[in-house]
């Protein structure tokens, strides 16, 4: 596997293009969806859910919008423990309710899974969102350390510790570039935030 790449609900609007497009470009890539809407109506309920129930509800909320990826021409997979090439969408709910590898909390979203399931391929992650990086103060960083992550960013608040733990990188693109994505699934510098696990 080439790589892995998260592909954020905030994209929605764009998303079955930029699956096209990575279809058409033959890149070898597994996609994990975000949650997008269907995990935001999950979301509406979380005040009447424990927390065990509503990190489940999510992840099957990636499942849905899995399936709306793969309108695109993208191949459907439920697990990781199968060579995959060109371009796969993830429905990941049957694999981290299997293991169960991350806190059940709202810190932990598609970020942490993404991460969690390239570090089990020893694949390379790039997270695709509506923005073009992380900006800390208003400033856009190109590159940065995960243990200097601290707040709210375009990443879930879990997955920089997971970065630093499994000692990987991130790249963070605005996937409404798809030249852009494509730079950064074949490893080539673009814009975009790196992040370091570890220095």
């Amino acid at each position: 596997m080439r790589a892995v790449l998260k592909v954020g609900g905030s994209l929605i609007s764009v998303a079955l293009d930029l699956v096209r497009t990575l279809v058409e470009a033959n890149v070898d890539c597994l996609i994990v969806p975000g949650g997008g809407p269907f995990a935001d109506a999950v979301r509406l309920y979380r005040n009447v859910l424990n927390d065990t129930t509503a990190h489940w509800m999510a992840i099957l909320a990636m499942n849905q919008y899995g399936w709306f990826l793969s309108a695109a021409g993208a191949r459907i997979t439920t697990t990781i423990d199968v060579d995959i090439s060109g371009v796969s969408v993830l429905l990941p709910f049957d694999e981290v309710f299997a293991n169960d590898p991350l806190p059940h909390s709202w810190d932990v979203t598609s970020d942490s899974i993404a991460a969690w399931i390239a570090h089990r391929l020893s694949a390379d992650l790039v997270v695709a969102t509506n923005v073009d990086g992380i900006f800390i103060d208003g400033h856009f960083l190109a590159a940065m350390n995960a243990r200097a992550i601290i707040g709210q960013t375009c990443i879930d608040a879990f997955c920089p510790s997971l970065l630093e733990l499994y000692g990987m990188k991130c790249v963070v693109v605005n996937g409404s570039y798809y030249d852009r994505l494509l730079d950064a699934l074949n490893g080539v510098p673009t814009i975009g935030t790196t992040i370091h696990g570890r220095e």
